[in-house]
């Protein structure tokens, strides 16, 4: 019996295709191995959804679809019996290993979100794809993709008889017998099919919503499927989506459906020509306590882009959608690292204080050794980022995003393999706010007021000085305060970092770009390093992307907001990420002006909690009461109760802006 039939016999399909043809390319058989996996898989139950499939795939083997791997490893369903087999399976496809170091991996380590080309798949039918197919020149890449093709129809085929057998709706029925293979011709088409398109890519992201349905919209009023399309991203734990500044009506309704909802994260781009209706409606969701929308700044993060890549057109800027928490990306066009890697700031500066402060005779000599000790770890993360996209290309094709994303069947390449139209990298940084503090404490206690040597700071931090740790961070001149001092060092040395990256190109081409984007990674970037000099105790976690430490952020919300922009943001085009923190008594037009304001003086990105401090003590001592409690972390929403207790701590410590 060949491994094919091995694997067939225990149900697991995708792989049994993998292994029907095993003189073929790895690109054909992960297209074959999808094909029978969509032929044979158990369908998702039907409740009376709107749309189908609803709720979490019931995708139970050992190898299921997986949209960075094609087939990911299901290690709960891994037992005694099918071990030897999934092994059998991995010594072929899985020979693509990340070798950027774990160390700097904050929040990302070779991550690969992306968005289908929903647009075009609604307005053509995937059955339009073939005779574009037919054309590539690999003959294998061909032959896969027909598979593919083939694998999908059939599923949709199963899918419509287990309706019909289900009593379903017949406007979801007689939709799934057109879309996604045809073109859709009204509204609930294309909501269907962009479901069903969603479900395919593992249900990533949903790209610029609004703006892909609105060739279909004839005044409907879809908030019902739109939830139903919510639920079902957030409970296969997708990501994001955008709203831009080309308003309709179905922006609106995008907004009401998000209503309380944890996914997904709406980035809603604004400025002072966008309509109050939109703003009252995007303050009512806040008010939902959800963490939805996020703002975003269209001329500093779009025209950011289009500095740095100028080969995007003008119409594909419009379809920017952050990938995963907030990556930018543009939808349906875009093969990006997000993120490739999370550089750990404070890790290095740990590092340094231990190797070189005690021998630096200046501020300037000790800042010096700091930057080029980043430098070092820039050119290894970047140098190790390329060799692992190399390796990515030839050992981890991706078949269906293949399929889904421009422009890779007309190039005839793989999507990992430059098939996709935009490419670059994003690199986060982590902790450079604990890094400022830091080395304001540094500048000032050492070598400027003489009021510690090195030894005595080094000693402080190493036997966790409560005293010297309360007096650090209570130093005067601290990010967060709107003091000039702090905020013409932040701007040098977040300048210095960033423009690591300028010159830099990856394997995969356009280029490397920074963000700040953290989520639960800061607690656990921060376990291993030890009490810093900007007063965080040994183990604590990173600072909140951003975002002042703790109780630095004490001179209200427009000192805070020209500290994040002293910054040097129009690099940190990756994106950056600020938690802003109200109580639900905020005044509309006062919030409006803070945005807009922010935005005026370069800020891209704000993501609002709008909870009082009294509800989240409550939340932490009873979370039975507060099961739908939704806050923002880093770059994405979460459940409060599903939170670390680090985190939780964390989000309960923020400065509430008054």
């Amino acid at each position: 019996m060949n491994l094919s039939e091995q694997f067939l016999n225990i149900g697991e399909f995708g792989a049994a295709g993998a292994f029907e043809e095993p003189e073929r390319s790895l690109f054909y058989r992960k297209a074959l191995g999808l094909r029978r996996f969509y032929e044979n898989c158990e369908l998702a139950p039907y409740n009376g959804e709107l749309l189908y499939p609803s709720g979490v795939q019931p995708f139970n083997g050992a190898l299921n679809p997986h949209y960075m791997f094609g087939f990911g490893v299901n290690y709960s369903a891994v037992t005694d019996e099918n071990r030897e087999l999934v092994n059998k399976y991995l010594e072929v496809f899985d020979k693509y290993k990340t070798t950027v170091p774990a160390e700097h991996s904050v929040a990302g380590n070779m991550y690969m979100h992306s968005m289908p080309n929903y647009e075009r798949i609604l307005k053509e039918g995937l059955s339009s794809y073939i005779p574009r197919i037919e054309k590539i020149s690999d003959v294998d890449m061909r032959d896969g993709l027909l598979h593919l093709v083939k694998g999908i129809e059939a599923y949709i085929n199963r899918c419509v008889s287990f309706l019909e057998s289900a009593g379903a709706n017949s406007v979801l029925i007689n939709a799934l017998k057109k879309v996604p293979m045809f073109p859709a011709e009204n509204i609930y088409e294309a909501v269907i099919a962009l479901n069903f398109i969603l479900y395919l890519d593992n249900c990533d992201n949903l790209g610029p919503l609004a703006s892909v349905l609105l060739p279909y919209y004839k005044g409907e009023n879809i908030v019902e499927y739109l939830k139903n399309l919510y639920d079902n991203l957030d409970v296969c734990c997708g990501y994001s989506m955008s709203l831009h500044t080309d308003y309709n009506p179905l922006t609106l309704q995008c907004l009401e459906a998000s209503k309380g909802k944890r996914r997904p994260m709406i980035e809603l781009f604004v400025d002072k020509n966008t309509p109050d209706e939109i703003w009252q409606k995007a303050f009512e969701v806040i008010r939902s306590t959800n963490g939805q929308p996020a703002f975003y700044n269209p001329e500093a993060l779009l025209g950011g882009l289009k500095s740095k890549f100028p080969e995007i057109s003008a119409d594909n800027l419009k379809k920017f959608c952050g990938g995963g928490c907030t990556e930018a990306m543009i939808a349906g066009l875009s093969s990006v690292g997000s993120l490739d890697a999370g550089i750990n700031l404070l890790l290095i500066l740990e590092q340094t204080i231990y190797s070189s402060l005690k021998f630096c005779r200046s501020f300037e000599e000790f800042y010096k050794s700091y930057i080029n000790n980043v430098q070092a770890v820039v050119d290894t993360v970047t140098r190790e980022i390329s060799n692992s996209q190399k390796n990515r290309a030839l050992y981890n094709p991706l078949p269906m995003r293949t399929l889904l994303i421009d422009d890779c069947i007309d190039k005839g390449l793989d999507y990992n393999n430059g098939g996709a139209r935009y490419r670059w990298s994003i690199i986060n940084f982590a902790g450079m706010i604990n890094v400022i503090d830091s080395l304001l404490v540094i500048r000032d206690f050492i070598f400027e007021d003489k009021a510690l040597t090195a030894d005595e700071l080094i000693n402080g931090l190493k036997t966790v000085d409560k005293e010297f740790l309360n007096k650090a961070k209570g130093h005067k001149i601290a990010f967060g305060t709107d003091n000039d001092d702090a905020n013409t060092f932040s701007n040098r040395l977040s300048t210095e970092i960033f423009a690591m990256l300028d010159d830099k190109v990856p394997y995969s081409g356009g280029g490397f770009i920074p963000a700040s984007i953290q989520f639960q990674s800061q607690a656990d970037a921060g376990k291993n390093i030890g009490a810093t000099p900007d007063g965080r105790e040994a183990g604590a976690p990173l600072c909140d992307s951003l975002a002042a430490i703790f109780g630095k952020d004490v001179k209200g919300p427009t000192a805070l907001l020209n500290s994040v922009t002293s910054l040097d943001l129009k690099r940190a085009i990756g994106v950056p990420v600020l938690n802003f923190n109200i109580n639900p008594d905020f005044k509309d037009e006062v919030l409006k002006a803070l945005i807009l304001g922010y935005m005026s003086r370069g800020g891209i990105q704000m993501q609002i909690t709008c909870i009082s401090r009294e509800m989240l003590e409550d939340a932490y001592k009873n979370p039975e009461h507060h099961k739908n409690l939704i806050v923002r972390v880093g770059g994405y929403s979460e459940y409060f109760n599903a939170l670390s207790d680090d985190l939780k701590r964390m989000v309960i410590n923020r400065t509430i802006q008054a």
